[in-house]
């Protein structure tokens, strides 16, 4: 079934919300890229799923960011989207940013959530593991530290580079979003390691050997916050895991998710 593109309305916001396939609901949560056009893992998991791909607030031509502060907020809108939906229970696949805001969702409304997959995910720091600021407006830069190659084909078309590229105002607005969540504390909530132990949904962690925005020693401390939980290593892959890896990102979910 073909992809459908609707603008839905959540707790007084006009949300952006895309969905296909048919099946147990799935929701994929986007990171701070702004991933929000239906791609190939998208449609892959629509084979199996119901694939809802919403925009949080501010991304794409979401509304409603200037009620969004911090993570928190963005969690419990992401809470009144599930409801917005009919959905009493569903799965949730999280990448990057929203692989934070699905641990987040996860530790308020546990039983929302049917089962976990956090990709290359933020939300926790560690003091001796130090992260790239992908906020400086340094393209070649990003390029390097988000892909495992990042001279292919994939990252140099990922990244707008000119003011002529069609989607360099979908960017801008991605930035200035994820800055509203993201900026201070740096990509991280302080208080998230501490409650990480509540997450009682069945979860796997999905991570890019390779991975320099948020490395793999941050996944191991998932792992180990995470009661139950399982994690994954992608081999050759950098940040961009669902991109990079698309076959094997879809497999693995499939395989967890049943």
């Amino acid at each position: 079934m073909p992809s459908q593109s609707s603008i839905i309305e959540v707790a007084g916001r006009k949300i952006q919300m895309t969905q296909g396939g048919q099946g147990t609901p799935l929701l994929y949560l986007h990171s701070a890229a702004g991933e929000t056009d239906w791609t190939g893992f998208h449609e892959q998991l629509s084979r199996r799923y119901h694939v809802y791909l919403p925009a949080h607030p501010g991304f794409a031509v979401s509304g409603g960011l200037e009620s969004i502060h911090d993570i928190q907020d963005l969690a419990w809108h992401t809470i009144d989207l599930i409801a917005a939906l009919g959905l009493s229970r569903v799965s949730i696949v999280g990448f990057s940013l929203g692989g934070w805001l699905a641990a987040e969702v996860a530790i308020l409304r546990p039983a929302l959530v049917e089962k976990l997959v956090l990709v290359s995910s933020a939300g926790i720091r560690l003091p001796d593991v130090r992260s790239p600021d992908i906020f400086l407006d340094d393209r070649e830069m990003l390029r390097r530290v988000l892909f495992h190659d990042p001279d292919g084909e994939l990252a140099r078309n990922f990244i707008p580079q000119s003011a002529h590229d069609e989607r360099m105002l979908l960017w801008i607005r991605a930035r200035e979003a994820s800055a509203r969540v993201a900026w201070n504390p740096y990509f991280h909530n302080p208080k998230l390691p501490g409650h990480l132990h509540r997450i009682s949904t069945p979860t796997m962690l999905l991570w890019g050997r390779n991975d320099q925005v948020f490395p793999l020693a941050l996944g191991e401390a998932f792992r180990k916050g995470i009661p139950d939980s399982q994690l994954a290593v992608i081999e050759n892959c950098g940040h961009m895991l669902p991109f990079e890896k698309p076959d094997e990102f879809v497999r693995l979910c499939v395989e967890f998710l049943g």
